[in-house]
């Protein structure tokens, strides 16, 4: 999408949500109109986190947080930039033409990326070498793999998303794909097809998975299960940052949501929903 069709885009869809916020009235014939709103797209995959984080604070503050439809991170980047969003969801760092917009980067989760399969499967544990393996096709049914007498159905993720690309950088590497892997565009359609595919296996946020809990069994890597505990201690090593960006010249509502969502309650409550906090805070 280019830059003045996302506006475009953005644009129409904050003019019917702000008609929509007129029209709607209560019992009484009053409407809630006056609540400041505060309008949030980007990663579908950092969007269950900032639900978590919204649902809270819009309980004891006089805002209303409005999502957009996903636009991926680089959509919400430019949607902050060019001032046509209020918060932007990222999963991903950003790129160097994306720093030139000079927008405040907040980080707020380093998400583990979990592997998981349909029940189904009553596959527990994979190494790194199996996971690869299973990927590039080499085995068509998970009794082979010590699970049960289920073919194996692989799911995956496009090129250019953030999860394909950290499970590139820790498990594939450059390995070719098998030609019937099923390629989803947006992470909850992966939630979708392993809890609705048996013998499925795929992979998506921890934190997106326990927040929404999603019916898959979690598979140990190298011996490791993807935990929030692995997490913070190092020990489970595949995560990606979720966090947000905002323009240096937000208002004092964004702001002040942004300083409670760094707040230890608020991490406490990430974690309880299974967010592990950024790793260069943990034990400050």
């Amino acid at each position: 999408m280019t830059s003045r069709a996302l506006r475009f885009w953005v644009a129409a869809c904050v003019s019917a949500i702000a008609a929509f916020a007129l029209a709607g009235c209560d019992g009484d014939g009053s409407n809630d109109s006056t609540d400041t709103v505060v309008r949030i797209s980007g990663s579908g995959t950092c969007l269950p986190l900032l639900r978590v984080l919204t649902d809270a604070y819009e309980r004891e503050h006089n805002v209303r947080f409005v999502y957009l439809p996903g636009l991926h991170s680089s959509g919400g980047i430019k949607g902050v930039a060019h001032g046509d969003l209020d918060i932007g969801a990222v999963s991903r760092d950003l790129t160097a033409e994306e720093r030139e917009f000079g927008l405040d980067y907040v980080p707020l989760s380093d998400d583990g990326l979990a592997v998981a399969v349909h029940p189904s499967a009553a596959l527990t544990a994979l190494s790194s070498k199996q996971l690869r393996e299973v990927y590039e096709g080499r085995y068509a049914n998970w009794s082979e793999l010590g699970g049960a007498d289920t073919p194996i159905v692989i799911l995956d993720r496009n090129e250019d998303e953030s999860a394909k690309m950290i499970l590139r950088q820790y498990v594939l590497d450059d390995a070719a794909i098998a030609e019937d892997a099923i390629v989803l565009s947006y992470e909850q359609d992966m939630f979708d097809a392993i809890v609705m595919t048996e013998g499925a296996i795929g992979y998506f946020s921890l934190g997106g998975g326990l927040s929404g809990d999603i019916d898959v069994s979690y598979v140990a890597l190298d011996g490791v299960a993807p935990t929030v505990d692995a997490i913070e201690s190092g020990a489970y090593e595949m995560v990606r940052p979720l966090g947000v960006v905002v323009s240096p010249r937000a208002g004092g509502t964004v702001r002040d949501f942004i300083a409670w969502a760094l707040t230890d309650d608020a991490r406490q409550l990430l974690r309880e929903h299974g967010f592990a906090g950024p790793l260069d805070s943990i034990g400050e």
